[in-house]
């Protein structure tokens, strides 16, 4: 019977994957979770793998219950089980499941050893670690119920095995005793040859599989799952983890599309003149270079509003000013005015500056 499937661990699958995402955390921390997410993954196929084999037989057994994933806390102390297995003799298997994709070496003095890269690697004994968890778990059967015997409590005894991958190879000593460590697949031959060699009066102390079901579902009840805090573990701050800013968006400045040519009319006032950068010209002169009378040109400038008749005499206007003439007096020659060599530049209907592509004053306009 299983009481308890493993834990489902997705949730910090993603968690880590997210952390791992974020670009602002340092590289050295990347590592690390890294690291963490590849041991998670070795550890959850193991759990899977020995998880498989312990259901095949124990699963529909009358006479078992199993609980898989059981972590306890008892008194400051903390139990992680990977897997556990009670009969109905109350023989408790504490099984640590250990994935060890190279293998495993124990030398003559009980020391661990992985293989990884093809290199051996130190690490914490297996059967030390699950010795400690049966420590607390014995503590914890204290406080629960359990069934009794004319009227003495009855006690459960317990064995410690560590399971590794069927396809692990193991080195083992010649002087230290490792029939505890065992390939997954071995597990049930393990359990049926320890039955053999019980003693027979155990039996005296064989419970219904009811009861075994009900110390099991106490067993549960406790179970305490584990919420890692992976941004402290990896010292990550919040800072770490604001989304960095984008680059800002350089928007090029649009460039206008060229005013278009226009025709100029008599009623459009006529663009100031730069007068730092062109020549003026008195009226004969400037109707000289038109190719035109000075009479006519007269007649052109009124038209254009640049110069008014009043009482038969020629006056320059503020449109004329504007456009940069000028009214001057000479002592040899009377009254005259001056223009812009470039009195072409005007503006167009619509009030825009323009050039005409030719003289504003030309016989065709």
């Amino acid at each position: 019977m299983i009481l308890k499937d493993t834990d489902a661990k997705s949730v910090h699958l993603v968690e880590l994957a997210s952390l791992l995402s974020k670009p602002s955390v340092p590289a050295d921390k990347q590592a690390l979770i890294e690291r963490e997410l590849k041991f998670m993954r070795a550890g959850m196929k193991g759990e899977s793998e020995s998880a498989y084999d312990i259901d095949f037989y124990s699963g529909p057994s009358k006479n078992r219950i199993v609980i898989h994933d059981l972590r306890l806390e008892h008194n400051g102390r903390v139990a992680q089980i990977d897997h556990l297995i009670l009969n109905r003799l109350l023989e408790v298997y504490v099984l640590e499941t250990k994935h060890f994709t190279e293998g495993v070496s124990i030398n003559e003095q009980g020391e661990f050893s992985i293989w990884f890269g093809g290199k051996p690697r130190g690490i914490p004994s297996p059967l030390e670690q699950n010795d400690r968890h049966i420590e607390v778990l014995k503590d914890v059967f204290k406080t629960i119920q359990m069934p009794t015997r004319m009227g003495f409590r009855l006690q459960p005894s317990f064995e410690s095995l560590v399971l590794v991958s069927k396809n692990a190879r193991i080195g083992r000593p010649t002087a230290f005793k490792t029939d505890r460590v065992l390939k997954s697949d071995q597990l049930e031959t393990w359990i049926e040859k320890s039955a053999e060699t019980g003693s027979a009066l155990i039996l005296a102390k064989i419970v219904s599989l009811e009861t075994l079901a009900e110390i099991g579902r106490q067993l549960v009840a406790l179970h305490k799952p584990l919420v890692p805090d992976y941004k402290a573990k990896f010292g990550i701050t919040e800072e770490m983890l604001r989304p960095v800013a984008p680059p800002p968006v350089v928007v090029p400045t649009p460039i206008p599309a060229p005013a278009p040519a226009c025709e100029i009319s008599a009623e459009a006032p006529i663009a100031p003149a730069v007068e730092a950068a062109q020549t003026k010209l008195t009226s004969s002169k400037l109707a000289q270079k038109l190719g035109i009378k000075t009479s006519e040109l007269i007649e052109r400038l009124v038209a254009l509003g640049l110069l008014e008749l009043r009482e038969g005499k020629t006056f320059i206007t503020a449109k004329g000013k504007e456009a940069g003439g000028e009214f001057r007096v000479s002592p040899k020659f009377g009254p005259y005015f001056l223009w812009p060599e470039g009195l072409g530049v005007s503006y167009c209907k619509n009030h825009r500056p323009c050039y005409s592509s030719g003289s504003i004053f030309s016989r065709n306009t």
